[in-house]
């Protein structure tokens, strides 16, 4: 008897429990999934050349109010208690109202009342998330918001559909270091901004590329390149057999070109030469003798065969690589030439040369005479054609060491990192009014100089202290690579919890430190924004270190509380 009225209970339970959840839970399960509707298309994963996290799509699901059917019923009295706790008072004018956007759909039913819910539409969509740090956001730029950078090119030529991940060749590691050393010269003068682009030389692949403006000067901006013209005028020369790597210069003070003409060129400020050869003229950075160069050049070549020449190299127009609104500099037509202007050529005035033009001409040097374009993806098979012989080129590689020796780069010169490149100071031009009393110091070079790995450009923009590139510039250039030969990897620590910490208020400092302990591979770490201090985080501390993807830190100040959040 007792068994029999066990059974019958258990039955009743089971009856009431299967009754209970085809009434309220199985109604309001299938609300939630009928409304979820698919939104936008997910993008590619960017990521850097060792798989770190650049920018990547994180799902949201986005709740809109259909208002317009709440009033169609009548029911807009009935909900507008529940209602006002999300709108105000305007919006009531209108149809449809963003309640807000989630992380999954228990949140959004958290949030939302159930009678609210059945008049919101859900839509699963994607949130681009961007890894800000050390100056990325300049170089990727964004799809939605910015007209120029990687990411808008990649997108507008269907680079970033069907496929999980673009792999970038820019190094995270290598952008950290080129950020901070540029970022120290740049206050240790007082100057204005900056620039520095790293390129690998054999492949032409963007390592690291910053920019101290509130724009991409890299390659939205263009400068006269100065005395770093000149080992291109020389190249010029001896593949043309107009000089000898021999050479001897007769030198005065200042030469006039063009007798017809009142315009002079003379040696920088304290720079006077009587004679020179040839690898000393360049390593002192001697005006007279790049003129006189191009004296013999002129005297066998018109202005169309020296155009044709530069515009091969690389100069007047655009390098092709993958960023939107990249320019093409300046290097005017022969038809708008004026008797001087080759002469100013030779000493790296009237002509125009975006930062990573001039990294990628110098590179020609440092690549067996080759000129290799330059890209920022990782997987790109190389593109290059020859320029100068390799006969030519390697001489002048050696000219250029012996400049960073002995030369007007000797300053920067460090034991252990022996550099080739060449110094210029050019001055800023005005438009229309010719020269200010500013300067731009620029250093341009390879790494190391037997066996080029890496070459560089450094730009100092209106340096207060000293200006020289090769009292501001090149010593930019030596302690990158100082510290890259420096640098070491750090080993994983074991993991010491299961779940994610809450990591707001932590200095960024610590906060790595400790994903780094908890063993979250630095390749799945995003920072976004600026600041010293993680103000919010994703996911947040209820998520698995097993079960996470990747970790978003938001940074900002330390006493802005009111952004402090955890979600």
């Amino acid at each position: 008897m007792l068994r029999n009225r066990l059974t019958l209970l258990i039955i009743i339970f089971l009856y009431l429990t299967i009754i209970s959840y085809i009434l309220f839970l199985e109604p309001y399960k299938l609300d939630i999934n009928n409304k979820v509707n698919e939104s936008g298309r997910k993008l590619a994963t960017l990521t850097d050349r060792g798989g770190r996290i650049v920018a990547i799509d994180k799902v949201i699901y986005e709740a809109w109010l259909d208002l317009k059917t709440i009033k169609k019923r009548n029911k807009l009295d009935d909900l507008k208690g529940q209602l006002d706790r999300f709108l105000e008072e305007k919006d009531y004018q209108r149809d449809f109202i963003l309640l807000g956007k989630f992380q999954d759909i228990l949140e959004l039913k958290t949030y939302i009342p159930r009678s609210i819910l059945k008049y919101v539409n859900i839509y699963r969509t994607y949130e681009r998330n961007y890894n800000t740090s050390y100056d990325l956001r300049k170089n990727i730029g964004e799809k939605d918001k910015t007209e120029y950078g990687i990411e808008p090119f990649l997108f507008e030529n269907g680079l970033l559909d069907n496929k999980s991940e673009v792999r970038l060749s820019i190094d995270l590691r290598m952008q950290k270091i080129a950020y901070e050393e540029l970022s120290n010269m740049i206050n240790l003068q007082n100057a204005e901004g900056g620039t520095v682009i790293i390129i690998e030389t054999k492949t032409g692949k963007v390592r690291a590329a910053v920019s101290h403006y509130p724009w991409n000067m890299a390659f939205m901006g263009y400068i006269e390149p100065g005395s770093t013209m000149k080992p291109i005028i020389y190249s010029i020369a001896l593949e043309e057999g107009l000089i000898s790597p021999y050479q001897k210069f007769e030198l005065t003070p200042t030469i006039s070109p063009v007798p017809e003409v009142n315009f002079t060129i003379g040696e920088a400020e304290g720079h006077y030469f009587t004679s020179l050869d040839a690898k000393d003229a360049i390593a002192y950075s001697s005006n007279v003798a790049a003129v006189k160069v191009m004296e013999v050049i002129m005297k066998n070549f018109s202005n169309d065969w020296l155009y044709n020449k530069l515009e091969r190299m690389g100069f007047g127009k655009k390098t092709g690589i993958e960023f939107r609104k990249e320019i093409a500099g300046l290097l005017n037509k022969p038809k708008d030439w004026y008797k001087i202007t080759p002469y100013q050529i030779a000493i790296g005035q009237g002509i125009g040369v975006t930062p990573i033009q001039l990294v990628s001409i110098f590179n020609i040097f440092a690549n067996e005479g080759k000129y290799v374009k330059p890209t920022f993806l990782e997987e790109k098979a190389t593109q290059s054609y020859q320029i100068f012989s390799p006969g030519i080129a390697n001489l002048m590689k050696d000219w250029l060491r012996y400049t960073m020796l002995k030369g007007t780069a000797r300053k920067a010169y460090k034991p252990g990192v022996l550099i080739a490149g060449k110094t210029g100071t050019a001055q800023k031009a005005i438009v229309g009014k010719g020269y200010s009393d500013k300067y731009y110091s620029l250093f341009v070079g390879f790494f190391p100089a037997s066996k080029p790995k890496y070459t560089i450009v450094s730009i100092i923009d209106d340096p207060k202290k000293e200006y020289y590139g090769g009292e501001v510039a090149a010593p930019v250039a030596t302690n990158i690579f100082y510290r890259l030969e420096e640098y070491t990897n750090t080993h994983k620590v074991k993991v010491l919890n299961d779940y994610l910490p809450n990591l707001t208020k932590m200095k960024l400092s610590e906060a790595l430190f400790i994903l780094k302990t908890l063993g979250i591979d630095e390749k799945k770490i995003i920072l976004s924004g600026e600041g010293d201090y993680i103000i919010n985080q994703y996911p947040d501390i209820s998520a698995k270190i097993d079960n996470v993807d990747y970790v978003i830190l938001y940074l900002g100040d330390e006493m802005d509380e009111k952004n402090i959040n955890i979600r």
